[in-house]
């Protein structure tokens, strides 16, 4: 077993166990209700290709052999505009099963797009970037339940693609593994709520956003 396996184990193991020592006086207090949950959020410095690799992806000089008089020239031609990370964008859908569990959709997108420019005019040359687009199924485990507060640790894993255009316009297609393992997040507000995230993965290593109960 890998150690990025063993990890997501035993955050596994950890969740279940706090789950399941919810506070009674809690149970009590406040009812628990099933129901839907949608949330948005943005995380940055997610773990994915766009965040972790934008320079050996955006195809320029990479992609031209100067070691010649007409591929040095071509490699001159050119220079680089300021790369632009979007972090990540998460749309969640969660249902509420039990007061300490909740299964959840995750859909996420994050970019990478840098732009070259034509160094005798000026003018836009070309764009090249990468996109990631990934669903993953995601399990939350409640250990603390309030009127106003909940805290939460969570791991989900799925698929994803992410779509590549170099300095020639030419776009390829890879599959992706879209994964986050969270210690601990918290929600504060009743119907309509805020959020806070730590994670590891590629729903980013901190999120914050906005979520509505029904």
């Amino acid at each position: 077993m890998t150690r990025i396996s063993r990890f997501i184990v035993s955050a596994v193991l950890l969740a279940l166990v706090a789950g399941s020592a919810v506070d009674m006086r809690a149970r009590e207090r406040w009812p628990f209700e099933k129901g839907s949950e949608l949330r948005l959020s943005w995380g940055v410095l997610p773990l994915d290709r766009p965040t972790l690799y934008p320079d050996d992806i955006y195809g320029y000089p990479g992609y031209v052999d100067d070691s010649y008089i007409a591929g040095y020239l071509e490699s001159t031609r050119y220079y680089l505009g300021a790369g632009r990370l979007t972090g990540a964008v998460n749309l969640t859908y969660s249902y509420r099963f039990r007061r300490w569990f909740e299964l959840s959709g995750i859909l996420t997108y994050s970019g990478y797009d840098r732009a070259g420019y034509d160094k005798m005019t000026g003018e836009l040359a070309f764009r090249t970037g990468i996109h990631n687009v990934s669903l993953m199924p995601y399990a939350r485990f409640v250990w603390v339940y309030r009127e106003w507060v909940r805290m939460y640790s969570g791991v989900g894993a799925g698929l994803g693609f992410s779509t590549t255009r170099d300095i020639r316009g030419t776009l390829d297609t890879d599959m992706c593994l879209a994964f986050s393992v969270t210690p601990v997040g918290i929600m504060v507000g009743r119907d309509f709520y805020g959020l806070a995230e730590l994670s590891f993965g590629t729903t980013g290593l901190l999120s914050f956003g906005v979520g509505y109960r029904f």
